[in-house]
């Protein structure tokens, strides 16, 4: 017993030398790539060249040195905590690869934070752009996509405001749309999905560059409709918002309405919403109905009208839900114009009513601009601050 037990503590000593071994050879990361070696692209454009053919791509590339040590270079160096690259070619892939012959270090994408495509490529067709982005490792499903009527380096090149880098502001300012609502962001991973689902079509945002104090800065403006994977026209930002009351995206924001019965106006603010959407179609007639429930509270008045009243206060509820339907109208308006179902009735066929959807997505356009829609909607004001009566009368 004794020479079995010392060959099976042998055996377990070799063992465990052997996991030894292979931790310390196989541990670690095999396909590493130091910081220093890398050109981190935090921004990516996607233009025509100003001579033939293919894609122009610029970079916005961080300079990490100025991020951290603002004051670390001199000399009449640029100061910037960026730098700005440009290359061409056939694809988007091969002028990213050209990239190399100007940049020292590869360019790294994983860290990506917005793709900005100008409008004149987008009314050709995102398909060839985006192919790339969906089909290589490194570029991440949840950068931002934008278009612009510019030059995309104009908005890279934009005061960044209280931020170091545009491209960092430019993802921050889609994060908090929901201040305002008027801007509906979208991930490269949504526009992929509804792209490939074929029941809806989709928006992207429009980015431009205004001057202000002698300054150029960026601003978010409305939304571009792209139908199937092309730019076909653009939705203002009161028509955007009256796409994400039927989406059901809206989460803050502010309705301005007039006072019934007083020169001023009352201005609301959103504090949740919801939206139900029902599609229903009997031979070729398509009917669609909306309901949208909105909750929120009084936040400023410029009448010196007591509005505490609880018939005061049905008064404001009906003026936003006239408002809010106005908007939705607006935006319904646009898709018609352009024959694009941004509002997803399709979609809501093609996951409800699968016979029905089979039977009309050849023809769909047309239903969808000869559906009748109903709208219906509810708000609710329940609040009115830290004050009852007006601050001044």
């Amino acid at each position: 017993m004794t020479g079995e037990g010392d060959r099976k503590r042998q055996l377990t000593k070799r063992l465990w030398l052997l996991l030894l071994v292979i931790v310390v050879f196989v541990s670690g990361c095999w396909d590493r790539r130091e910081l220093e070696n890398l050109a981190v692209v935090l921004g990516i454009g996607v233009n025509r060249p100003p001579e033939g053919d293919g894609y122009e791509v610029s970079y916005q590339i961080v300079r990490a040195a100025q991020i951290y040590n603002p004051g670390g270079t001199g000399g009449g160096q640029d100061l910037r905590p960026f730098w700005i690259l440009r290359s061409s070619g056939p694809t988007v892939f091969e002028a990213i690869r050209n990239a190399t012959f100007q940049s020292s270090r590869r360019l790294f994408l994983s860290h990506c934070q917005v793709i900005v495509v100008n409008e004149a490529v987008a009314r050709e067709g995102l398909t060839s752009i985006m192919d790339f982005f969906t089909r290589d490792h490194e570029p991440r499903f949840t950068q931002w996509l934008l278009l612009t009527p510019e030059d995309p380096v104009q908005i890279f090149d934009a005061s960044a405001g209280l931020e170091r880098v545009s491209s960092q502001a430019i993802s921050d300012l889609l994060q908090q749309y929901h201040v305002t609502s008027k801007i509906r962001p979208v991930r490269l991973a949504e526009y992929v999905r509804l792209t490939m689902a074929k029941t809806a079509d989709n928006t992207l945002p429009i980015i431009k560059t205004i001057e202000n104090a002698g300054k150029k800065e960026f601003v978010l403006d409305g939304s571009g409709v792209i139908k199937g994977d092309k730019l076909v026209g653009y939705l203002d930002p009161r028509e955007t918002r009256g796409l994400l009351w039927v989406l059901g995206e809206v989460r803050g924001g502010l309705v301005t309405v007039e006072v019934p019965g007083e020169k001023g106006k009352a201005t609301m603010e959103i504090y949740n919403s919801s939206s139900k959407v029902k599609v229903e179609a009997k031979a070729d007639k398509v009917h669609v109905k909306i309901e949208v429930r909105v909750r929120a509270g009084l936040g400023t008045q410029t009448t010196t009208a007591d509005l505490f009243a609880p018939d005061r206060f049905e008064e404001l509820e009906k003026q936003q839900e006239e408002t809010i339907k106005g908007e939705i109208e607006a935006a319904l308006v646009k898709a018609r114009e352009y024959k694009a179902d941004i509002f997803g009735f399709g979609r809501y066929l093609f996951s409800h009513d699968y016979r029905v959807w089979q039977r009309l997505s050849a023809d769909w356009e047309r239903h969808f601009v000869a559906a009748t829609v109903e709208i219906k909607v509810k708000a609710t004001l329940d609040k009115l601050g830290l004050i009852t009566r007006p601050a001044l009368k």
